[in-house]
């Protein structure tokens, strides 16, 4: 149940980042908590945790989040009935941002009432938004060429949590190649079939559907049907462990994925940009 999260950095008063962890442990665990420090320092051009027992007090002194490494943990006093732990590990990364990765539910109460004493406000992950900007940077070039935004329509099971999430990190994939979308997820007063036939239908270029553990969206045949008669490419991203019934689509590939959907952004980078210049090519045909 490992939990990654990402805060933008601040500069402490002196005893602030103790007294912090402090609480937080003392709220999750109750009085007394066994408090023990730990950290990496780079020896010999490799890294190596240091074993030796920090004293607490030292965490006074932390008042530059720029530059941390810290392990923290906590734990109930020996004399409990029943010893609970909390462990986090705390870590400058890009400029003034800071990765605190929990490995349990009660880390993760002891990090929100931690990261909330300090008043550390999240972000995101800075390498996804590294990609973006590099991405960016590099096909600005090519959008420059290109008259107008594709727009694509995203297939996927909309009443699934999990699904959702992985959906909402696509989107920001696409908003980094520029990319518009539709999906069928928002409330109209009509028939889920008519609906999403309309908004697959609205000047959509080609269509991704997302498959994940959790299964395929009910409509996803008639869906893939429908973009099969209009000549319209489908990208299909399939989730590790899912299953996808190809049926009349025994040849169509898919790109694979299995910890993120971020993962599928190389080949999905190669397939917005077969598709880009496939539809130029046609309308350079067009016009001629």
């Amino acid at each position: 149940m490992e939990s990654h999260r990402f805060y933008k950095s601040k500069t402490l008063q002196v005893g602030e980042f103790k007294r912090a962890f402090e609480q937080a442990a003392t709220a999750v665990l109750g009085p007394d908590p066994v408090i023990l420090v730990t950290h990496s320092r780079n020896i010999g051009g490799s890294v190596v945790t240091d074993e030796v027992k920090i004293s607490v007090e030292n965490l006074q002194l932390v008042t530059d989040l720029n530059n941390i490494n810290l392990a923290l943990s906590a734990s109930t006093p020996s004399t409990s009935l029943r010893p609970e732990r909390v462990f986090m590990f705390c870590k400058s990364t890009a400029a003034g941002v800071i990765s605190c990765c929990v490995p349990d539910e009660e880390s993760m109460r002891c990090r929100e009432r931690f990261v909330s004493n300090l008043g550390l406000e999240q972000t995101g992950d800075p390498a996804l938004a590294e990609v973006e900007s590099k991405v960016s940077a590099v096909l600005e070039n090519i959008y420059r060429r290109i008259p107008r935004t594709l727009k694509c329509f995203i297939s996927f099971k909309f009443d699934d949590a999990h699904t959702i999430t992985e959906v909402d990190r696509l989107k920001r994939l696409l908003a980094a190649l520029r990319i518009e979308w539709v999906t069928g997820e928002q409330f109209e007063p009509r028939r889920v079939e008519d609906k999403v036939k309309a908004r697959l239908r609205a000047d959509v270029d080609f269509v991704i559907a997302v498959i994940t553990k959790a299964g395929e969206s009910k409509w996803i045949r008639d869906e893939l049907v429908d973009a099969n008669a209009r000549d319209l490419r489908v990208v299909v991203l399939l989730e590790d462990g899912a299953t996808f019934n190809q049926g009349i689509f025994g040849t169509l590939e898919y790109i694979p994925y299995d910890l993120v959907i971020d993962q599928t952004f190389s080949a999905l980078l190669e397939g917005v940009n077969f598709i880009r210049a496939e539809i130029a090519s046609k309308e350079r045909s067009s016009n001629s």
